[in-house]
This record gives C-alpha cells, sequence and structure tokens, in this order.
C-alpha cells in the first residue's frame, strides 16, 4: 500500500487533466487566430473592392455620368441652353461690337 501524502494515481489524474484543459485552450486559441485570419482576409477584400469602386466613381464623375449635364437640365426645364462654345462665339461677337462702336 502506498503511504505518503500524494497518491501518484491521483497526481497522474491531475496532470491528464491539465493537459486535457490545455489542449482544449489551444484548440480554442487555435480556432481564434483562425477567425481572426479570416476576418483579416475579409477586410483585405473588402478594401481591394472599394478601391476599385472610388477609381469607378471617379472615372464616372470626370466623364459627367453621375449628374445631369446643363443641357439635360435645359432641356426638361424648358429653357434654352447654349453650348460653351457657343457663348465663348457670342461673348467674342459682342467684344466686337463694342471695339467697333469705340
Amino acid at each position: 500500500m502506498y503511504s505518503g501524502r500524494s497518491c501518484p494515481a491521483r497526481e497522474a489524474k491531475q496532470l491528464f487533466l491539465m493537459k486535457n484543459e490545455q489542449s482544449k485552450k489551444l484548440l480554442y486559441v487555435k480556432a481564434l487566430f483562425a477567425f481572426a485570419d479570416s476576418i483579416e482576409a475579409k477586410v483585405t477584400a473588402a478594401r481591394e473592392k472599394t478601391e476599385k469602386l472610388r477609381q469607378s466613381i471617379l472615372a464616372k464623375a470626370f466623364s459627367g455620368q453621375l449628374v445631369e449635364t446643363e443641357a439635360e437640365i435645359a432641356k426638361r426645364e424648358g429653357r434654352d441652353y447654349e453650348t460653351a462654345e457657343v457663348l465663348l462665339e457670342r461673348l467674342k461677337a459682342e467684344k466686337g461690337k463694342k471695339e467697333k462702336k469705340r
């Protein structure tokens, strides 16, 4: 019979339980790291998509595809509209008339 304060079987059982708990904790930590990795991948993908969207929006903005043009608004409102080219020609003509009067 064993005579001592601690029993080897009890110590072995405690060590086994400790190892089992450590294994559970290790699995949990590994699962958390895997989850963090998946979130990081999703964030990276989202950043790439937003950059492409940003570029697309800028391209549409600079090509005038996001808002109505002044010509479209004037037509819808039933008023006249002159292009910049026509406006410049009209201003040049008016300037020429003023210069002739002097």
